[in-house]
């Protein structure tokens, strides 16, 4: 059924909302609200009960709406699946009738950052883009690309999972996961923070928790020890099960991620807070052996985000690329927050160096992939959205002026990590090595 772009956006909604269709709806973040453009994905029936629950997840999470109406106990009623238009799926909720305002049309959904100004320079515009990764929609991209895109999107597009109850958090999903069944209807999943078992029902859990699992740390060697943080390095060859359901868990908060079961050809470092009661996992990164690349999917759990976990753990991918004689890079495309912290971790790493070497106006590329130890391909996809590389004599170079580099300062683009790397702690030796160990940058403690 077509979308009524044609309607008003202040025309009010007679009826029931319906799949497919465009409307206006109230979004609640932080107990602020505002109406926003939204596309109803699916729709369900669910009883009194369920309804006081999920009025109940609402109000913990702060995205409950004023004016719901009284639940009437001999009544069941429909929730709406929704997407908001221009923002990223872990955005996408269930609500009620009463949220939905009137139509709307995806026309007027315009892709503008509440915190970002409505005048920029193309240069700002260009940074903007970078750090804050504007999607630039399935209409941008390959015949093939978008197809895959459509496909994966239709499969995926209503999160399956609820809540997962994982040691003393309760955490909500952000994606779809392909947990086999029963598990991929449950509303809510009990997960083992230590080895990370999965049940619907509480009693099991808890069973498990207090009788059957005696792991108190991920099944693999500990390599990282600094405070209270320990960094776990597991074969998926030697521990499957443990590696399958650590990528089930990441893939709740990894939107385009399909390694679920064939775990075999990588790594995992999972990485944890230890106290008396073991060690809890706060993230992990995984990377494929015999690859270009030195990291594959990183993620860190919402409630461990913002204290500078994801950034160690591309600190770490990189030490460990670098002890292997190489210049690893991440696997693309990245996701956007993994885009976020990897150009912002770009950035820092290249000023430095730049700064470090005293360069003149400009400097051969592969010389700064050597002396930063990042792949060329990444410099340039950093550096290039601001002009700050050029084609000379047929090999590309980096303009590093003195002017130049007082400018991206002043843009605030180099900001250290909040943690930063102490090799002296890291105690891992490659298997194989690709080439000369690398120098150890001032970057790393």
């Amino acid at each position: 059924m077509g979308r009524r772009s044609a309607r008003s956006i202040s025309e009010r909604l007679e009826g029931e909302p319906e799949v497919g269709e465009t409307y206006t709806v109230t979004r609640v973040e932080r107990g602020q609200a505002q109406n926003s453009i939204a596309t109803v994905i699916a729709t369900k029936v669910v009883s009194a009960a369920e309804l006081r629950s999920h009025r109940l997840e609402k109000e913990k999470l702060g995205t409950n709406a004023a004016g719901d109406e009284q639940v009437n106990e001999e009544e069941s009623q429909t929730l709406y699946y929704i997407h908001f238009e221009n923002m990223d799926r872990r955005l996408d909720e269930w609500v009620e009738r009463s949220r939905f305002q009137g139509y709307g049309s995806v026309d007027l959904a315009a892709p503008v950052s509440e915190n970002r100004p409505s005048k920029m320079t193309r240069s700002q515009r260009r940074i903007d883009e970078e750090f804050n990764h504007l999607s630039s929609g399935i209409q941008h991209l390959g015949a093939t690309s978008a197809k895959l895109e459509k496909e994966f999107e239709e499969r995926t597009k209503v999160r399956n999972v609820e809540s997962i109850v994982l040691g003393k958090w309760e955490i909500n999903p952000w994606y779809w996961s392909p947990y086999p069944a029963p598990f991929d209807t449950a509303s809510r999943l009990f997960i083992c923070e230590f080895c990370l078992s999965y049940f619907k029902d509480l009693n099991d859990y808890a069973k498990h928790t207090k009788f059957a699992c005696t792991s108190k740390t991920p099944p693999g060697k500990e390599i990282y020890k600094k405070g209270n943080l320990r960094l776990y390095e597991v074969f998926g060859s030697a521990q499957k099960l443990y590696a399958q359901s650590l990528c089930l868990m990441s893939k709740l908060f990894l939107d385009h991620k399909t390694l679920y079961y064939d775990v075999g050809t990588f790594i995992f470092y999972v990485l944890c807070e230890a106290d008396a009661d073991g060690s809890h996992i706060v993230g992990n990164f995984s990377k494929e052996t015999n690859t270009g690349n030195n990291l594959a999917c990183i993620m860190v759990l919402p409630p461990y985000q913002r204290k500078g976990y994801g950034k160690l753990l591309i600190q770490i991918s990189y030490e460990l690329s670098s002890r292997e004689g190489w210049i690893g890079t991440p696997e693309k495309p990245l996701s956007d927050l993994g885009k976020v912290s990897y150009r912002s971790y770009w950035w820092w790493v290249l000023l430095e160096t730049l700064e470090r070497l005293d360069s003149p106006q400009t400097i051969r590329m592969s010389i700064v992939e050597d002396e930063a130890g990042i792949h060329t391909d990444d410099i340039f996809a950093t550096l290039h959205p601001v002009n700050m590389t050029k084609s000379w004599k047929g090999e590309q170079v980096v303009k590093a002026g003195v002017r130049v580099l007082e400018h991206c300062r002043s843009l605030g683009l180099c900001r250290p990590p909040s943690l930063l790397l102490d090799r002296k702690c890291l105690h891992w030796t490659p298997s194989q090595i690709r080439g000369p160990p690398r120098k150890s940058h001032k970057r790393l403690v």
